[in-house]
C-alpha cells in the first residue's frame, strides 16, 4: 500500500469507529474494554473489507470533496495565521511593558497592574475570537460531511444524496421511463438491539444494506432514509416488474439470515412502494411510499404494499 493512501484509510476507520460509538452511546454511558476491542476489529474488517472489494475507491475519496475541504483548511492556516500575529503583536506590548518598567529602576505597580490587566483583556478577546472561528469550521466540516453522499455505516447513498437526486428527476419536464420508490423497513428491528445489541444491529442494517445493493441492477439506487428505513429508486421497469423486485427482496432477506457471534440473526421487511408521477413532489412521494409501508406494517409484516 502506498504512503499516501494511508490517510484516507485511517480516516475511513476512524469514522466507521466514531459511528458505532455513537450508536452505542445513546444507550451507554461506559464500555467495557473487551466490547471496545470488538468494536475496534469491526471497523477494521468494515474497512479491510471496502478496501478488498474495490468499492472503496481511493482516488474518489480524495477527489470528492477535496475542493471543499481544502477551502476549509485554507479558513483554518488563515485563522492560525491571524491569531499567531495577534498574540505576537501583544507579546511586543508585554516586552514594551517590562521596557518601561525598567526604564527608572523604580517599577510603578499602578502602572504595570493596569498593563498587565490590558494584556489579559486582548489574550482573552483574541482567544475567544479563535475559539470562535473554529466552532464556525467545524460546523462547516459537519455540514461538508452531510451534504456527502454516502451513509457512513451502510455505505449506500444517504438521504440528502436521495432529496438532490429526486429534485433533478422532478424538475424534468417529463419522464423519459417509468419510476418507482420503495419505502423499506426492517422488522421488529428495536427487538434485534434488545435481543442481539447495538453492534449487532449496526451488523444488521450493514447486511440488509449489502443485500439490496446485489440484489438491484446498476442504475437503481438504494438509500438509507434514516434508523432502519431504506429507500429504493427504481426506474426503467413497470408495475408488474417493480412488484416482482419487491417480492425478490422479500425472499432473499427471509432466506439470508446475517450472522452475529456464531448466532443468526432472522430478519424481515416490510416494503411500501408508489409509482412516481408528473406533478409529483418529494413529500408526496415519501407521504404515499410511507402510506403503503404502514399498511404492509399493520397487515402482518413481511410483505409489500402499494399505494399509487
Amino acid at each position: 500500500m502506498q504512503a499516501n493512501q494511508i490517510h484516507p484509510l485511517l480516516n475511513h476507520f476512524c469514522k466507521e469507529l466514531s459511528v458505532h460509538l455513537e450508536s452505542l452511546s445513546k444507550h451507554q454511558t461506559t464500555i467495557d474494554p473487551s466490547e471496545f476491542a470488538e468494536l475496534v476489529a469491526a471497523a477494521t474488517n468494515e474497512v479491510l473489507e471496502l478496501y478488498s472489494s474495490g468499492e472503496f475507491d481511493l482516488n474518489t475519496y480524495r477527489q470528492s470533496t477535496a475542493e471543499e475541504y481544502k477551502e476549509l483548511a485554507r479558513q483554518s492556516i488563515d485563522s492560525y495565521s491571524l491569531t499567531n500575529d495577534t498574540i505576537g503583536e501583544i507579546a511586543e506590548k508585554h516586552a514594551e511593558l517590562l521596557e518601561e518598567s525598567t526604564t527608572s529602576g523604580l517599577i510603578d505597580f499602578g502602572k504595570i497592574t493596569e498593563k498587565f490587566s490590558d494584556i489579559q483583556t486582548h489574550l482573552s478577546d483574541e482567544v475567544s475570537r479563535a475559539n470562535e472561528v473554529i466552532h464556525t469550521l467545524l460546523e462547516q466540516v459537519k455540514t461538508l460531511e452531510t451534504k456527502t453522499s454516502l451513509d457512513p455505516l451502510t455505505k449506500v447513498f444517504n438521504r440528502y444524496a436521495l432529496q438532490e437526486h429526486l429534485k433533478t428527476v422532478l424538475e424534468k419536464e417529463s419522464m423519459d421511463f417509468e419510476m418507482f420508490a420503495f419505502m423499506i423497513d426492517v422488522d421488529d428491528f428495536k427487538n434485534i438491539n434488545d435481543r442481539f445489541g447495538h453492534i449487532a444491529g449496526d451488523k444488521v442494517l450493514i447486511f440488509i444494506s449489502k443485500l439490496l445493493k446485489k440484489a438491484l441492477r446498476d442504475g437503481d439506487r438504494v438509500y438509507r432514509f434514516g434508523g432502519e428505513e431504506f429507500i429504493i429508486l427504481l426506474n426503467r421497469t413497470d408495475t408488474e416488474g417493480a412488484q416482482l423486485v419487491a417480492e425478490r427482496l422479500l425472499t432473499l432477506c427471509r432466506n439470508n439470515k446475517p450472522l452475529f457471534q456464531n448466532q443468526q440473526i432472522p430478519v424481515t421487511l416490510s416494503i411500501g412502494l408508489t409509482k412516481i408521477i408528473k406533478g409529483d413532489s418529494i413529500d408526496s412521494i415519501i407521504e404515499r411510499s410511507d402510506t403503503a409501508f404502514y399498511r404492509a406494517k399493520n397487515n402482518g409484516k413481511d410483505r409489500f404494499e402499494m399505494e399509487f
